[in-house]
């Protein structure tokens, strides 16, 4: 029973790290460009991450060309398309409201599973991403409480693009994780997405950032790295192996509120009642759509229905 504890914990300290990740983020983009916070996060990722591909030397997995191409697809979407898209939507919404959008990702990996690895839509799944999306427009349109300004929805875009692209990186590399495991592939994938960012260090100022960045935001950045990206990474790895992707899909909808907690005692953002509102839909609407993805799933094992969801 204790091991079983174990694994709980695990996904309870990924939730408080991601969304604390959101946090960091925005105080670091008061000295530095979102650019340049990605760069560093992820160098300093790559740097701890590039051990964990040299042990898997002498028994490392064989790989087809599409796997990896599958590969340099999730490094895209997860370093440019998800990391890069949330760092610059920061720029212009709250950090709570990042992290409550940007855990959308369920609702896009539901739709992109449906017509790419052929799994079904079920009635709970469609209402449950009707109902996160009309979450959604609660938060953009009352949200800030103001007239709604082009650089918020601008920001909000972003950010719900970097959920779509979480999503097609979740569904890209799940064929491999489950043939190869998800550390080798997670670290593979990073590793080769943080390659693919050298040509943004000539990007104006990035050279400037690195010389007047504080000690804070430089701990920010270790932390943005180390903490979320590769211990982060690793214990929700190790919860996924000890209690299976079903449940610890169910724990990641607390980063949103977690990140709104941290926004709020960190950095005295505002939390009105639309937010609340438009979070509390958004969350129903991602249980909705993971159990009923968990009740598909057993049926397709099974071959039975589950009558709790008839």
């Amino acid at each position: 029973m204790h091991i079983k504890w174990r694994y709980h914990l695990s996904l309870l300290a990924v939730c408080w790290i991601w969304g604390l990740a959101f946090i960091a983020v925005k105080v670091v983009l008061e000295e530095a460009s979102f650019i340049t916070v990605n760069l560093v996060r992820f160098f300093i990722a790559s740097l701890a991450l590039f051990p964990v591909l040299l042990a898997y030397q002498g028994h490392r997995p064989r790989l087809s060309n599409l796997d990896r191409a599958r590969i340099l697809l999730a490094g895209i979407c997860a370093v440019y398309g998800y990391h890069l898209s949330v760092n610059y939507g920061e720029t212009l919404v709250p950090a709570g409201t990042a992290g409550l959008l940007a855990n959308t990702t369920p609702i896009f990996a539901a739709v992109l599973a449906h017509f790419f690895l052929g799994e079904k839509l079920g009635m709970w799944r469609i209402g449950g991403i009707i109902f996160a999306l009309a979450g959604v427009v609660v938060i953009t349109s009352y949200g800030s409480g103001e007239t709604i300004a082009a650089g918020r929805l601008q920001g909000i875009a972003f950010v719900i693009l970097a959920a779509f692209s979480w999503a097609v990186y979740t569904v890209v590399l799940r064929p491999l994780t489950e043939a190869h495991g998800v550390i080798f592939v997670t670290s593979y994938s990073i590793i080769v997405g943080t390659l693919l960012q050298l040509p943004l260090l000539a990007a104006g100022g990035c050279r400037q950032d690195l010389g007047t960045l504080s000690a804070s935001s430089w701990g920010w950045l270790i932390f943005l790295g180390l903490g979320s990206t590769v211990i982060g990474y690793f214990l929700y790895a190790a919860g996924v192996r000890g209690l299976g992707a079903t449940v610890a899909a169910y724990y990641t909808y607390l980063i949103a509120p977690i990140a709104m907690f941290w926004g709020w005692i960190l950095l005295g953002e505002t939390i009105n009642a639309a937010i609340l509102l438009g979070a509390a839909m958004i969350i129903m609407g991602l249980l909705a759509v993971s159990r009923d993805g968990y009740r598909l799933e057993r049926e397709e094992k099974t071959g039975e229905r589950d009558q709790l969801w008839d």
